[in-house]
């Protein structure tokens, strides 16, 4: 699954013009079938000189559920203050293994590793890796994960529901 998307926002809807791009691709390989990997990577790039005057809503952060597991909500991104803002530029990838244990229900091994910048120069992976349990449902699979951040030396649990187009 590839996803592309594009924007672009003229000076005269925007206090400033720029554009954003955005590319996220899944693929899944089952390698037998009880047990499946899953490769994720997602890129993004505000197209603009600074990001500046651009309004937060379109500016790149990541961290959570369905992003770098390990990490809070969008708590990946520019650090201004003690505050952390959007940045022009985003990268995300994740490996994750399940071995389906029951005709509803596995066990999941992953890695995620990603962050938003405003400057790829100072673009640093923040990696977060855990273990987690998988139901399947009518809707997807339900995704209960158990993940350690690396920068932050925490644990956090997560939820997710669904297939993440």
């Amino acid at each position: 699954m590839l996803r592309l998307n594009a924007g672009f926002a003229p000076p005269a809807i925007s206090s400033r013009a720029f554009g954003q791009l955005l590319a996220a691709g899944t693929y899944y390989h089952a390698l037998s079938p009880r047990d499946h990997l899953r490769f994720r990577a997602d890129a993004g790039w505000i197209v603009a000189d600074t990001a500046e005057d651009i309004p937060q809503h379109f500016l790149f952060r990541t961290g959570g559920d369905t992003t770098v597991r390990g990490y809070a909500y969008q708590s990946l991104g520019v650090e201004v203050g003690s505050a952390i803002v959007g940045g022009r530029y985003l990268g995300v990838g994740s490996a994750e293994y399940t071995r389906w244990v029951g005709e509803s229900w596995g066990i999941a091994g992953f890695v995620d590793a990603g962050n938003a910048t405003d400057d790829l120069d100072d673009f640093a992976l923040a990696v977060g890796y855990g273990l987690g349990m998988r139901l399947r449902s009518p809707v997807g699979a339900f995704r209960f994960d158990l993940a350690y951040g690396q920068d932050t030396s925490s644990v956090r649990l997560h939820f997710s529901l669904g297939v993440r187009f």
